[in-house]
């Protein structure tokens, strides 16, 4: 009897499956703490605990799959194969109030600390716009 493609990839040894898990779960701890933690960013991490998870245990993939906050987003990436010019726009605002909130009001004796903030803001945006596949429009 043929096995699914599915089958096949968790038959990995049970320490590797137990890392692929541990990665999983270190990486979605991330994501939920950059819902509260400007500039920290959501769907990456979670779209690493979605490839992890699945490299681990179904059950996992599905619960993520199914979680009422993260799942959509990692729903939506997987449909479309990337983010819209228009999703990148709105990631790199929100990103850029982030930083900007972080540097000038949070931050505002420290001019290393800030030139740091600045620096990162400017490479992740250059990341979402240029390494991020881009998808078309619905």
């Amino acid at each position: 009897m043929p096995k699914e493609k599915g089958d096949l990839e968790l038959k990995r040894s049970k320490v590797t499956r137990l890392l692929y898990a541990i990665g999983g779960t270190v990486s979605l701890g991330l994501a939920m703490l950059g819902i509260v933690v400007p500039g920290l960013p959501v769907t990456p991490f979670a779209l690493l605990s979605a490839f992890l998870y699945a490299k681990s245990s179904k059950r996992m993939y599905d619960w993520l799959l199914n979680n009422r906050v993260l799942g959509p987003r990692i729903k939506n990436y997987q449909r479309r194969k990337g983010l819209t010019r228009k999703g990148k726009a709105g990631v790199i605002a929100v990103m850029s109030l982030m930083v900007l909130f972080s540097s000038f009001v949070v931050i505002r004796d420290n001019l290393t600390v800030r030139v740091i903030i600045l620096s990162l803001g400017v490479i992740g945006s250059l990341v979402v716009w240029f390494v991020v596949p881009t998808a078309r429009e619905e």
